[in-house]
């Protein structure tokens, strides 16, 4: 390359870092005054954050967030007149001045060196950052509510995240957040629902817990968290958060004790299982779903007997358990399908007397179960299938018919 090519060069990359110092200094300047055009000035700015001699500097970042959260301040005072406004617009301009500042306060530090030789670190941005960060931090609550209401659930989340971590980030002291931890917690249950909603169970999770760490106990803040674990398909998730959660709310809602309980037999620690059951009734004995469970532990214990009187007691207290009736028909119903099995091994009038005194018995006394459990509950499609079989066998055209209708 000729030497005039070099320096050619040399100019041109010498002109290009000038020009981009120079649109920052530019567009600091353009958002000093009461009649800046934020947006434009936001626009303007976007080449110096990549150029490799200005994003190392604190100022491009600096100035970036100002014209940001100029922009928001800006579009916050039109709402108040009742002007209209770009709320999506609004609420990604806080988000993102509060990007900028993040990255330029590791940045700006200057060093001196005073006459004894000792280096002096000092900050010249830092403290304006900080103090808009800090005066503007109800504001990314209010962000991620225009944010949310606009359906831009992953940008909502955000804004909730942003305000939740700000009062324990280190750029401020915490009491300068005017935000009671319960309020925080709060937030950060909004930001799991925001986070659900966007389909990231696993930030939902983990803003769920944060969401209890700062005292939000209440039964949302678990159940939508058993929600996600389960759709995430994490069962130890789900124990654990169970464990949590019996304490606090077991006496208003069964299913932590259930999931631990299930827990207990599937792992086949049915010892354990009978153990919380019996504490539980003993507490509830009016509960139609502990003996319902009850009856599963026995079932799976293979003891039949006291599986079926469990569910006979459920149906008992709540005639209305879909689950308990469908229990009782499904057991009757194990038991016709042994006497059929029989059948299968006798002939003429033995299996003609084993079907009219055994099996068909069985079929018509599962039959009110059965049909019980399927009118509490039409999507139960085990129950839809078993009646169908019930009705077939004891030829019922009719009913048979109805239930393909769908009643």
């Amino acid at each position: 390359m000729k030497k005039t090519s070099i320096l050619l060069l040399c100019a041109l990359t010498s002109f290009g870092a000038f020009a981009q110092k120079s649109l920052v200094e530019e567009v600091e300047h353009s958002i000093g005054g009461f009649n800046s055009d934020f947006k434009a000035a936001c626009e303007k700015i976007v080449p110096a954050l990549s150029n490799e001699e200005t994003k190392g500097q604190a100022k491009t970042w600096y100035v970036a967030g100002k014209a940001s959260f100029g922009l928001y301040d800006n579009s916050y005072s039109k709402l108040q007149l009742g002007q209209a406004v770009d709320t999506v617009l609004m609420a990604n301009s806080i988000v993102k001045g509060y990007d900028y500042f993040m990255t330029g306060l590791p940045l700006d530090t200057i060093k001196s060196v005073n006459k004894k030789g000792k280096v002096k670190i000092k900050t010249k941005y830092s403290k304006d950052m900080v103090n808009t960060l800090v005066g503007h931090h109800n504001d990314f609550q209010l962000a991620g509510s225009m944010l949310y209401e606009r359906q831009k659930y992953a940008e909502a989340a955000k804004c909730w995240e942003i305000y939740a971590s700000l009062p324990y980030s280190g750029i401020a002291d915490r009491d300068k957040f005017m935000a009671h931890d319960t309020i925080i917690g709060q937030i950060e249950f909004y930001q799991g629902v925001a986070l659900w909603q966007s389909k990231d169970l696993k930030g939902a999770v983990n803003a769920f817990a944060n969401a209890r760490k700062h005292g939000n106990l209440s039964k949302d803040a678990f159940d939508y968290a058993l929600f996600c674990y389960a759709e995430l398909k994490d069962n130890d998730g789900v124990v654990a958060l169970a464990k949590e959660a019996l304490p606090i709310h077991g006496d208003k809602d069964s299913q932590y004790l259930n999931i631990l309980i299930n827990d207990n037999i599937n792992k086949g620690n049915y010892d354990e299982a009978q153990k919380m059951i019996e504490q539980a009734i003993a507490k509830q004995p009016d509960s139609a779903e502990l003996y319902n469970v009850m009856g599963i532990m026995y079932e799976q214990k293979k003891d039949d007997n006291k599986a079926m009187e469990c569910f006979l007691k459920a149906v008992e207290l709540d005639a209305n358990h879909a689950q308990g009736q469908f229990n009782v028909g499904r057991c009757i119903m194990k038991q016709a399908v042994a006497v059929q099995k029989k059948m299968e091994t006798l002939k003429g009038a033995e299996y003609a007397a084993a079907r009219d005194n055994e099996y068909l018995p069985l079929l018509n006394k599962a039959l009110p179960y059965m049909e019980k459990a399927y009118q509490l509950d039409a999507e139960n499609d085990a129950a839809k299938n078993i009646l169908r079989n019930i009705y077939y066998q004891l030829g019922d055209e009719e009913k048979l018919n109805a239930l393909e209708r769908g009643y």
